[in-house]
Order: structure tokens, then C-alpha cells, then sequence
């Protein structure tokens, strides 16, 4: 017995296969992938033995293995694979006279500069935007890791050359 449709129903699944795993360019030029890449984000040399997410594909978690300043939850990426990927997460973030606010701050996130780091194709460099107090205005773009990538370990660029 033969099956109609059959065919028809294939034909459909490729293509539709085909425009998920295609890339999309935003009004500003920049490409986005769907989330299925196999892009990282930097290397788990940077969060060292209690770091989270570092050299995983779109992290949920971020973590430095540090203090909580060091981390980033609940991330949803809306990008990734692309030039750039971003996402945004719920930062704790210090209050001007000590201690934390009570309630964690939304940010925003920006992996950029594809590079090689551990042997797989990486985002190099994390920009990251974020209020200065819970309520506030988002400030402006800074790097998550000063002037390191995120494929070094966290820090380095403060030991002194070695001669």
C-alpha cells in the first residue's frame, strides 16, 4: 500500500529544517544564529575550579567562582552563534556602602570576537551593561573581564611578565 503525502511531509521538514538553522540579520546588520551552535563562550580556564558556564554554548549560569558580584543567572540568550550573541540575566550588585541590594539587577549581555580558545571556536571577549542600582537607567557597555579575554584565567593580566 502506498502512502500519500509521505514525500510532501518530508519536503516540508527539510526546508523548515533548512530556515531554522540559517542565519538572520538584525536592522542594525549584525547575524544571528538560532541557539543550536556549538560556539562557546570563552574557555573554563577563565572561571577556574568553581567557575560555571565558562566554555559551554549560551550559559543559563555565569560564574567567576568568586563572590556574587561574579555571577549571572538566568541568563536567556536571544542570539547566539552569530558576530555576536546577546543575552540578559539577573546580576547581584554592590550598594555604594557596602553589601549587596536586596534584589538582584537585570543585564544585559554581549559575547563578541570569535576566536579559537581550548581548541574549539569561542566568543572571546563578554561586554556587559547593567543599572547602577536596582530601578535605574541601564549605564553603558563595559568588559567583563577588563582587558583579558575570557579564554585567559581570570586575573592573569595582573601577574607580572615573566622574564
Amino acid at each position: 500500500m502506498r502512502r500519500a503525502g509521505v514525500p510532501c511531509v518530508m519536503v516540508v521538514v527539510a526546508v523548515l529544517s533548512a530556515m531554522a538553522l540559517s542565519s538572520v540579520a538584525g536592522a542594525d546588520g549584525t547575524t544571528y544564529r538560532p541557539l543550536a551552535s556549538s560556539i562557546v563562550l570563552g574557555g573554563k580556564v577563565y572561571g577556574g575550579t568553581y567557575g560555571k558556564g565558562w566554555g559551554a554554548p549560551h550559559p543559563s549560569l555565569i560564574y567567576n567562582g568568586g563572590d556574587a558580584s561574579g555571577s549571572i543567572d538566568d541568563v536567556h540568550w536571544s542570539s547566539w552563534g552569530g558576530e555576536e550573541a546577546r543575552g540578559r540575566g539577573r546580576h547581584p550588585i554592590f550598594k555604594p556602602g557596602g553589601g549587596y541590594y536586596r534584589h538582584s539587577v537585570v543585564a544585559q549581555l554581549k559575547a563578541i570576537r570569535i576566536g579559537r580558545c581550548e581548541g574549539r571556536q569561542a566568543y572571546l571577549r563578554l561586554l556587559i551593561r547593567e543599572p547602577r542600582r536596582p530601578g535605574g537607567p541601564l549605564g553603558p557597555w563595559r568588559s567583563w573581564s577588563g582587558p583579558q579575554t575570557i579564554c585567559e584565567p581570570y586575573g592573569s593580566y595582573f601577574r607580572p611578565a615573566a622574564r
